[in-house]
């Protein structure tokens, strides 16, 4: 099944109160811990909608980048003089170069941002899940409570009445038992999994700061000796940067990113 970052939330429900079995600052805490939750879940999926239009938008214009200078080296303006001719031939050549990298570029945003965040918000079945079920324990729990009142309430003291009373003051009693007993560790796991998500998101930023930097630094590298230098004897393309020497940084800070532990863990 395709990952689609634009469906709904997972975590969407907050949690419902339970007194007199839970007090007020119970609930509450639990309360606060889930509209966090559910916010987290929210910009996660737009930090992932996001990456995914830039990608995008990176590859579009790197493709129209091509397209403009491979029309250029066609132009029959361009042949019209030999220096001329040698700067758009330059200029074509360091959009190539820099198509290179935009391919690795958008599969290592891919690799060491989307995917990761993906991993993260998957935990979010988890605990969507898991206040479902405290949910359906509390309706549960209430509907033995609210039977054991009623029965209470009556005047009827017969064997057969005590009887069923005390079967329903059991069932209370247990499913009381069993929604204390998750939402007490609902209190224990949600703040935590707050408190590790930054640990979690912070290897997928330093990633993509370090992606950028490397493609919009080499580009503006590219394009600065593109340019010619004053005082050159040599035509512009003496200031490019050999073909060996660019692959060969290039295939350096990649080796650097693929090191990351973010991109080692997935």
């Amino acid at each position: 099944m395709t990952w689609n970052p634009l469906k709904k939330n997972h975590l969407t429900q907050r949690p419902t109160p339970a007194p007199p079995l839970l007090t007020h600052l119970e609930d509450r805490e639990l309360d606060i811990a889930v509209q966090r939750l559910i916010y987290v879940e929210d910009t996660i999926r737009k930090l992932t909608k996001e990456m995914k239009k830039y990608i995008e938008a990176v590859l579009n214009l790197d493709r129209a980048d091509q397209r403009l200078t491979l029309n250029l080296t066609t132009c029959g303006l361009a042949h019209l003089s030999d220096e001329f001719r040698k700067v758009v031939e330059n200029y074509h050549s360091v959009t190539t170069q820099i198509g290179k990298t935009v391919q690795e570029m958008a599969a290592l945003c891919q690799k060491t941002f989307i995917e990761p965040l993906k991993k993260l918000r998957d935990e979010f079945i988890l605990i969507a899940a898991a206040i479902a079920k405290r949910e359906e324990l509390v309706t549960t729990w209430k509907y033995s409570y609210n039977r054991v009142k009623k029965l209470q309430e009556k005047k009827d003291r017969t064997a057969s009445h005590i009887a069923k009373l005390e079967r329903e003051r059991r069932t209370e009693e247990a499913a009381a038992k069993d929604l204390k007993t998750v939402h007490a560790q609902l209190l224990v796991e949600l703040p935590m999994f707050l408190d590790k998500r930054l640990e979690y998101i912070k290897p997928s930023i330093h990633a993509v700061i370090m992606i950028q930097l490397d493609y919009y630094g080499s580009a503006t590298h590219l394009f600065t000796h593109l340019m010619p230098v004053p005082n050159t004897l040599g035509s512009p393309s003496s200031a490019m940067v050999p073909e060996v020497e660019y692959q060969q940084a290039v295939t350096d800070q990649m080796n650097r990113i693929r090191a990351l532990t973010i991109v080692k863990d997935h």
